[in-house]
């Protein structure tokens, strides 16, 4: 009842101010208004995509009460919300709708294999496609138009993590499991690739159920090759229930993760682990950005949670997109596609500018190690 009653509360609060932007806007010029839509995609009963969405609201309600103008049209922006289930042929069918509807682009997907699945869509369309929180590389790399890649890239940030870890921390030896879905599988292989690069070994390489809990037969291969270093790239949740049971099985290797894992909520559940662990994120650390601050400051009076890291980058794909259309001074989506190709914005994460293929230019990294329970900077990496 109460899951019912807070989505009718949270949907009627959203409404609320809708209307009161319409009417600012209405007042502050005798042009009729225009509704402009803006799709947002994700698999919305996740907590990180839910966070992205209210980061989007939050966005879009700043936006609104500016009175924003286009071409001297008054204009009104709207979030148009899609669950995609993190399911590709879900997400397939979502870009077709956001296809033809009458939004001016997306803010999505969430997970790597619905943005890529749904990029070719987009890319037929028209469409900007800003994604928020997939980092792997396959989603521009097949360059499309209409791909925007607000984070840097799996591969280049995997890369800096394998050359310190194995040249200047010495952890040569290492041990590579992944979930067996599209990017831990692809972030697995390119892990390896930049471990034998920087003169290090893959003693094992496997799989695991992207829903199992059961770590028991990669861990005892584990004791049996002795490795420096173990990386998992996987969901949150499996990466919380292995670094619970490594100890188990009296290891003295280090634990690499990946994913929204640098937060309270995970830090909460951390009380058993006592294994040397890190964590790689696109991203410097939010703490020591002013506007993150004040983001999560406006996120808490507004939603009453806290907000998680990548609800930052939700944010600034919904401001990147308006300045697009500003830049533009046109809601035609193939203009707004040709403002972001030459746009740069200041956003609270950095500076957003993307190559032709639509990646972020001098993205930056974090390594991320977990001390007396809590996540410290281990090292920054920024591209030149």
């Amino acid at each position: 009842m109460w899951q019912r009653w807070h989505g009718f509360l949270s949907r009627h609060v959203v409404s609320v101010l809708f209307i009161s932007a319409l009417a600012a806007a209405a007042s502050a010029t005798d042009l009729p208004v225009k509704i402009v839509p803006i799709g947002f995609a994700g698999p919305l009963s996740e907590i990180n995509a839910r966070n992205g969405r209210n980061a989007a609201i939050l966005a879009i309600e700043e936006i609104n009460k500016g009175v924003p103008r286009i071409n001297g049209q008054a204009v009104i922006f709207e979030l148009v919300e899609q669950d995609d289930k993190a399911d590709p042929r879900i997400a397939e069918y979502i870009a077709r709708y956001f296809a033809g509807s009458k939004a001016i682009g997306v803010v999505g997907h969430w997970t790597s294999n619905a943005t890529v699945a749904a990029a070719p869509i987009y890319n037929e369309a028209g469409m900007a496609q800003v994604s928020p929180a997939s980092w792997s590389r396959g989603f521009t790399e097949k360059s499309f138009k209409t791909a925007f890649q607000i984070l840097g890239t799996d591969d280049a940030g995997l890369a800096y993590a394998a050359d310190y870890l194995v040249r200047e921390q010495q952890l040569k030896r290492v041990f590579v499991l992944d979930d067996g879905a599209y990017l831990g599988t692809s972030m697995a292989d390119y892990l390896s690739a930049h471990v034998k690069a920087a003169g290090g070994e893959i003693v094992y390489r496997t799989s695991v159920n992207g829903k199992t809990s059961d770590f028991n037969a990669p861990l005892q291969k584990a004791q049996q090759v002795k490795p420096d270093l173990i990386f998992f790239s996987g969901r949150v949740i499996q990466s919380d229930v292995l670094a619970r049971n490594l100890h188990r099985f009296n290891l003295s290797a280090k634990l690499l993760i990946t994913g929204s894992v640098v937060t309270g909520n995970f830090l909460r559940n951390a009380e058993k682990i006592n294994i040397s662990l890190m964590a790689i994120l696109p991203s410097t650390p939010m703490e020591k950005r002013p506007g993150v601050v004040a983001l999560q400051k406006k996120y808490m009076e507004r939603f009453n949670m806290e907000m998680l890291p990548f609800a930052a980058y939700a944010y600034d794909s919904v401001h990147v997109l308006v300045a697009a259309a500003k830049k533009a001074n046109s809601l035609d989506r193939g203009k707004i596609v040709d403002a972001l190709h030459e746009i740069k914005y200041s956003g609270i994460t950095g500076t957003i500018s993307f190559d032709a293929n639509g990646t972020l230019l001098k993205p930056a990294y974090t390594l991320y190690s977990m001390e007396q329970q809590k996540w410290v900077p281990l090292r920054v990496f920024t591209a030149k």
